[in-house]
């Protein structure tokens, strides 16, 4: 059996709330066509990408030029389908598939796990009373094996942990802060928040599921109280589903281990690790080039192998045995054929040359048993489902309008004035399509936008990118077409 559970629960991305999920409660805020823009859609194409100058705010004319990109993105789309409908890539296919499954996947974490949490209230008093707290921590990490040996000999001779790490290392051991609603190691929250804590007490060390250890001390705490009504709702909200995340997680964790029972991997030795070295400086290289062309917060450097960062390949491996999965044989063309949709995540963040064949090895497992959940996912008919079909809608559209506006736009080279000069091109597709065009007036009045700049990730999944980047094609803020949904 495969002991990996990774996934990160965002309630809001799958459309679920925490009074409960039911797959039509998704608010619809506009249809144009047969394609429909949702409430959810809104508020994450506004609020988890960077949105431009002329559009950055909470002012009712920002939030009226959101709507007519975003309505501008679906007419480029149906557009695009017009005149190019089966000119699509294998890569993008490939891209499309690995996002809706990954939504099945999130989708039956809901299902299976996160749904079918029952929480009692002295539980929740108890986290809500200890999530006031912020503990001021000293810590430092480091490796198993004989140096986790060492350090637990050094702390059994009484040994100060602040004496360890400065023999061990240089400079002054780290300190932090530490709330329960982070999203901690398990063992860390345990220790400090389901336990009574004196100043001073020494945790650790433990060893993490990386294979790393541990070791803290408390220096003391923080309290923190707010008597506002407001603050206590949102706060008492925020331990229900932060409770209901982790428990769901525990009960997922379960359900994983019946998908895998009896599952065997036997890797082909003679294959892997050669295929692995060749790829090895590919992987390095093809990382360090993103870091430096664009920021870590796109990339997540470290944490992906997808098909390109191991191309181009010696073709001698492709028709090799790579492993056997229940006694089938899988070659090195097909598991390259499956990473295509589905890049592998890697456990450890940043590793050492000398780790790589490890951590490609536990990639591929954790790889594999995404197959068997997405498998279960299909089999449950969670593809089918409103929120599944509409993740899959907002992706493809998204492409097909950035397709459509580069072909509008060949001759233009100022791509940062797309919005200038595609807003011709979007008042003609606003007047063809206007009787086809609905508007629910009473939800757009009711939306309220943050003015913080924020691109959100998710880790540990093939695609961390939650939604694709703001839609610019027009700066215009009337709306002057369609009719209103009643």
């Amino acid at each position: 059996m495969f002991n990996r559970y990774c996934i990160t629960l965002l309630i809001f991305f799958i459309g679920c709330q925490s009074k409960g999920f039911k797959d039509n409660q998704l608010q619809i805020l506009a249809k144009v066509g047969n394609r429909v823009i949702t409430l959810q859609d809104y508020l994450h194409r506004s609020e988890y990408s960077l949105r431009p100058d002329y559009c950055r705010g909470n002012l009712y004319i920002h939030k009226k030029i959101i709507l007519n990109n975003l309505i501008a993105e679906k007419l480029l789309a149906i557009e695009s389908d017009k005149v190019k409908n089966n000119n699509r890539s294998d890569n993008l296919l490939a891209f499309l598939k690995g996002r809706k499954e990954q939504a099945m996947r999130q989708l039956l974490y809901y299902e299976k796990g996160y749904k079918k949490v029952e929480l009692k209230d002295d539980e929740i008093n108890h986290f809500f009373k200890i999530s006031e707290r912020t503990y001021h921590v000293n810590y430092f990490s480091f490796p198993g094996g004989n140096f986790a040996d060492s350090v637990n000999q050094a702390m059994n001779d009484g040994i100060p942990i602040e004496k360890i790490y400065s023999i061990n290392f240089e400079g002054n051991i780290p300190s932090r802060d530490v709330n329960w609603i982070d999203n901690n190691d398990p063992i860390i929250s345990d220790k400090l928040f389901n336990n009574q804590i004196k100043k001073g007490d020494i945790i650790g060390p433990y060893t993490l599921k990386d294979g790393s250890a541990f070791l803290l001390k408390v220096n003391g705490w923080t309290d923190h109280l707010d008597l506002s009504e407001k603050s206590y709702l949102d706060k008492k909200e925020k331990v229900i589903n932060t409770l209901k995340d982790r428990k769901g997680r525990e009960i997922y964790r379960a359900f994983i281990g019946k998908i895998m029972k009896g599952k065997e991997i036997n890797f082909n030795k003679d294959v892997f690790l050669p295929y692995s070295q060749s790829i090895q400086n590919q992987f390095f290289r093809s990382r360090k080039q993103k870091e430096n062309a664009i920021s870590n917060a796109l990339f997540d450097s470290g944490e992906f192998l997808s098909l390109e960062d191991i191309k181009p390949m010696n073709q001698k491996y492709k028709d090799l045995d790579l492993f056997t999965l229940n006694g089938d044989n899988w070659t090195v063309k097909d598991f390259e054929k499956e990473i295509s949709s589905h890049p592998l995540v890697f456990r450890k963040k940043k590793m050492k040359h000398s780790e790589f064949s490890t951590q490609f090895k536990l990639a591929i497992i954790d790889f594999i048993q995404d197959l068997y959940l997405t498998k279960e996912a299909y089999k449950i008919g969670l593809d089918k489902t409103s929120t599944v079909k509409l993740n899959e809608s907002l992706w493809s559209d998204s492409f097909s309008a950035y397709q459509a506006a580069k072909l509008w736009m060949e001759s233009q080279s100022e791509s940062d004035k797309q919005h200038i000069l595609m807003k011709p091109i979007i008042d003609v597709l606003q007047k063809k399509y206007s009787s086809e065009i609905f508007i629910n007036m009473n939800l757009f009045e009711s939306i309220s936008l943050s003015n913080v700049d924020m691109f959100v990730t998710q880790s540990n999944v093939p695609y961390p990118v939650i939604v694709p980047s703001f839609p610019s094609f027009t700066n215009d803020s009337y709306l002057d077409y369609g009719s209103e949904i009643k």
